[in-house]
């Protein structure tokens, strides 16, 4: 967020038994103390090596009980079949771009804080998809139309474009980018 030294948001991938884990996590609120929880957050979830999206969740439900909370959406993509898993919480967003365009739903809550069961949907990716996940700091409806090179870009570059073009000024940002490939 402008004016702040640290921000509250994590954006990382873990390497886990059957593929990786792409995972956002946005504490509520802003600057350093929300900055702690998210690094705490991102250290508990780099030791798992579980893909099941939903049991994450829960137990960085019940692990982070007495924080302040986040939103948090966790992703695995299985490398050798191209399925993909997710379960998300709270403001955060997941949209695959490719021959058409799909946005699976994160579900209501704050993890750490008052949380429904999470809700696992699946999606089979192509080669070449791209994998967008990001936290309510970029706006939530941009369309492919408006950053044309997104599916060429490399996913580093689209993460920073996207963070770049559709960010709001006024909250922490984070955008995660992954590539499909047979």
């Amino acid at each position: 967020m402008f004016g702040e030294g640290v921000g509250g948001d994590a954006a990382f991938t873990v390497e886990v038994e059957s593929g990786v884990l792409g995972v956002i996590v946005d504490v509520l609120g802003h600057g350093e103390e929300a900055n702690k929880l998210a690094v705490r957050m991102q250290e508990y979830l780099l030791r798992q090596t579980s893909g099941d999206v939903v049991g994450l969740l829960s137990r960085l439900h019940e692990g982070f009980r007495s924080s302040r909370g986040a939103a948090v959406g966790l992703c695995m993509i299985e490398l050798a079949s191209g399925r993909m898993r997710y379960a998300g919480v709270g403001n955060t967003v997941i949209r695959r771009f490719g021959d058409s365009e799909t946005r699976l739903v994160s579900r209501d809550g704050v993890v750490g804080g008052t949380m429904r069961t999470p809700v696992e949907e699946t999606l089979q990716l192509s080669d070449g998809d791209m994998v967008v996940l990001y936290t309510d700091g970029v706006k939530t409806h941009f369309v492919a139309a408006e950053y044309p090179w997104l599916r060429t870009h490399s996913p580093c570059v689209v993460a920073t474009n996207i963070v770049h073009r559709f960010g709001k000024p006024h909250d922490d940002a984070s955008c995660l980018v992954m590539r499909y490939k047979r």
